[in-house]
């Protein structure tokens, strides 16, 4: 049986409070795995960024970042049990095949955005065998 290792790291800051330096940044977490690089199989990263608010119009700007940084965010109305009460919620995710400072570039726009909110952030690999590559059993 295959088995796939997924390293994913979350980490969440309130826009309120967010500097534009973070203490992690994202192109720090999309660095190759020695031992899956060993068996030939490379990463790709997908890094995603979502904006929660009860204001629609204070996470606008925001979403204009995303789009146009690639992200293709998506709005949707939502409840959940960490803000249980009706409120919005954009989400965007753009995969790189290596480590990039245009991630870091990205997060830090958003931050300095200043919109309304809760921002949160995740980078995750996706090990892809490399052509001709060993499996990864």
């Amino acid at each position: 049986m295959y088995r796939r290792i997924v390293r994913a790291a979350l980490l969440a800051a309130s826009l309120l409070g967010a500097q534009a330096g973070a203490a992690t940044l994202p192109s720090q977490l999309m660095l190759p795995d020695p031992v899956l690089a060993a068996r030939g199989v490379a990463e790709r990263w997908m890094f995603s960024i979502k904006l929660e608010s009860f204001d629609l119009k204070g996470i606008e700007p925001c979403r204009r970042i995303l789009v146009e940084r690639g992200f293709l965010p998506v709005l949707s109305k939502t409840a959940s049990s960490t803000m249980p009460d009706l409120h919005f919620k954009i989400e965007g995710s753009r995969e790189y095949p290596l480590a990039s400072e245009d991630a870091d570039q990205a997060l830090s726009s958003v931050a300095a955005a200043k919109c309304a909110g809760t921002l949160t952030w995740t980078v995750t690999s996706k090990p892809v065998p490399a052509a001709g590559g060993a499996s990864t059993q």
